[in-house]
């Protein structure tokens, strides 16, 4: 079994920043959370889980975040 490697603190605080950016860029377009997911066609505690730096999403599902905010994925950088 595979042990699963530390990550470095640096890159859990850019996941949780990229996380709120996503939440600030969802709340200036008034759009729920459920609104959102379901457009995009992922669960909602998922989005959650990664407006909340809990999650570290694909660069697929960042793509379709972008999409689903009418934004460029670099906005979240």
């Amino acid at each position: 079994m595979k042990n699963k490697r530390e990550v470095p603190d640096i890159i859990r605080k850019n996941i949780a920043n990229v996380g709120k950016r996503i939440a600030q860029l969802r709340l200036s377009k008034n759009l729920t959370q459920e609104k959102l997911a379901y457009g995009i066609g992922i669960a909602k505690s998922y989005l959650g889980y990664i407006e909340r730096g809990v999650a570290n999403p694909t660069l697929e599902t960042l793509y379709l975040i972008a999409d689903g905010l009418d934004c460029d994925i670099k906005d979240f950088l």
